[in-house]
């Protein structure tokens, strides 16, 4: 694998308005920054027309590559994807347009000098106080039950692949898969950079992460692991 090749997991449920802007978007702009990548779209199970759009546009580039599974949750999905990655970094994207790939630049230029890079999307336009609430409470809990003090941890993630492989992570922990893989790199003392990468409101369609359910999951996954760190279980 070359030094500086990528792989890019979206994890995408029901996005058909945004999947294929997303694609579009991330195929004529990653060329520009690095020459190797490639796009791993899992289909958790979607119900519209998301498969099919991305089937499609995989049909016409062979450097995207759809996996479709049932539904099964964000975990889940994005380990499919992150098994499937055969490039030497992987980044985690969104489905909805959020994070395109001239936001996450400032990230992929310094992920060789890191063993994880996050990104910092700073001011959140459209948020409401519930997603404020979900978004800051959380990171007061980071802070409180793993002594995080990163700026921003609910973004953009760039692993060095080779060591996000060897965790052992939570399928079915709600959102806190991300969290959970800074905790495990941070544990082995690997190389933690931050770069900035802004936010942009969905570019359609309705967020999926906030639901309830997705929020208790993330919670016992979060208890789950503060529990192995307090025993030295983790």
């Amino acid at each position: 694998m070359e030094k500086d090749s990528l792989s890019i997991v979206i994890p995408v449920y029901n996005e058909e308005q945004s999947i294929g802007y997303v694609l579009d978007d991330a195929l004529s702009g990653l060329p520009k920054i690095i020459r190797n990548f490639e796009i791993i779209v899992v289909d958790d199970g979607s119900k519209d027309k998301t498969n099919q759009i991305v089937k499609e546009v995989a049909k016409k580039n062979k450097r995207v590559l759809l996996i479709h599974q049932k539904h099964a949750g964000f975990n889940k999905a994005l380990l499919t994807g992150i098994k499937s990655a055969t490039k030497n970094h992987v980044a985690h994207m969104q489905g909805d347009g959020q994070d395109l790939v001239r936001d996450m630049i400032n990230c992929f230029k310094i992920m060789d000098q890191y063993d994880l890079v996050l990104g910092i999307r700073g001011r959140r336009i459209d948020y409401d106080f519930y997603r404020f609430l979900l978004s800051y409470g959380g990171m007061l809990l980071y802070r409180l039950l793993f002594n995080i003090k990163y700026e921003d941890v609910h973004w953009v993630y760039v692993w060095k692949t080779e060591e996000l492989k060897k965790l052992k992570l939570d399928s079915r922990g709600g959102m806190f898969i991300l969290v959970e893989t800074l905790i495990k790199f941070r544990e082995k003392g690997l190389k933690i950079g931050e770069a900035t990468s802004p936010y942009r409101p969905r570019y359609a369609g309705a967020s999926k992460n906030t639901d309830t359910k997705v929020v208790l999951k993330t919670l016992k996954s979060m208890m789950k692991i503060w529990w192995k760190m307090v025993t030295k279980k983790l």
